[in-house]
């Protein structure tokens, strides 16, 4: 039985850390190696983490001063000496079963990652992710991202197992001192990656935690987060560029970053202070003429593709008329549904 190594990244989850590690503790799959890693809390998370994992010798403790998300990740595979590793956010919660469907994947295929379903999670209801349900569709093995560019969307550490000697080869690494760490990441991995197998199955449960929704959307209005997700996006390019990916992953990808990772910089622009709009602007209309080599746009939905063509003509009149269109419309659906 190969030895599974999980790090799991904890700050101030003193809430969820029980249910996070009992959930962990009590998998199914049994030669897991936790590497728990402290990032300098504040609460009483890392006392309770103390006392959870008392008198489990598989765990190995890691308690820094504060360094972001990025840092105790690689502090934590560092410290891993399995042959396969995995990540687990200190809030969330993991299917008992996940790791064992995970690690039998690899005996199917001599894949170098695994992936499974994600669910979100908010007190006791689960409900659907919809970043993760474009490629929750049906199980595959040994495909590529170039056969499933539905993986594309699939841009989070936590619901993957690598293969370590990949993750090495590939000199794999979470960027430090920045947002949107995952993005600059997954993408790339899974563009290394020669063998990908899918569990559609729900194994990870990603919790969003009550009274997030406002923080989120305050800081997307942040000119900071958006220079941080558009360099995430570059790396991405980066690599396209590397391996001479042209064609249709290219439009997919571009299609995505239309879609999700630009609208949401601009989505709540309307709402913001002018001067927000004037360092958005030239931003995303750079990002654009620089980076996009494809006709996405043309496609991604007609309110949408109004907002980015009233942003990049710099019409900020008109990107605020069907910005208020745009959310007037979301708003008589939900009305009427």
């Amino acid at each position: 039985m190969h030895k599974l190594s999980v790090v799991i990244a904890v700050y101030n989850v003193s809430e969820y850390i029980e249910a996070c590690l009992t959930s962990v503790l009590e998998q199914n799959y049994k030669n897991v190696e936790l590497i728990i890693v402290n990032d300098g809390s504040t609460d009483d998370t890392f006392q309770k983490v103390e006392k959870l994992v008392d008198g489990h010798t598989n765990v190995i403790l890691i308690d820094q001063e504060n360094q972001g998300v990025s840092a105790v990740r690689n502090n934590g595979v560092k410290a891993a000496t399995g042959d396969y590793l995995g990540f687990v956010d200190g809030d969330d919660i993991i299917a008992k079963d996940m790791f064992q469907k995970m690690m039998d994947s690899f005996e199917m295929s001599d894949a170098d990652m695994v992936t499974i379903g994600v669910a979100r999670l908010s007190g006791d209801k689960v409900y659907p992710s919809t970043l993760h349900e474009k490629y929750m569709v049906e199980k595959k093995e040994a495909t590529t991202i170039e056969e499933t560019p539905a993986l594309l969307y699939d841009t989070t550490s936590w619901n993957k197992v690598f293969k370590k000697s990949f993750w090495d080869k590939h000199h794999l690494e979470f960027p430090e001192g920045q947002m949107y760490e995952d993005i600059a990441l997954m993408i790339p991995a899974f563009l290394y990656a020669k063998k990908v197998n899918i569990i559609p199955d729900v194994g990870y449960y990603w919790r969003s935690r009550e009274g997030g929704a406002k923080s989120i959307t305050q800081r997307r209005n942040d000119i900071a987060m958006v220079n941080d997700r558009l360099l995430a996006l570059k790396k991405v390019n980066q690599v396209l560029n590397e391996k001479n990916i042209q064609g249709d992953l290219r439009y997919q990808n571009e299609r995505k970053n239309f879609e999700i990772d630009l609208f949401s910089m601009i989505e709540w622009a309307f709402l913001a202070p002018k001067d927000y709009y004037l360092a958005l602007q030239p931003l995303i209309k750079n990002y654009v003429e620089q980076e996009m080599k494809t006709t996405a746009l043309n496609d991604i939905p007609k309110e949408k593709k109004r907002l980015f063509k009233a942003l990049l003509a710099n019409n900020r009149p008109a990107f605020l008329l069907n910005s208020y269109i745009y959310f007037g419309k979301k708003a008589v659906k939900k009305i009427t549904k």
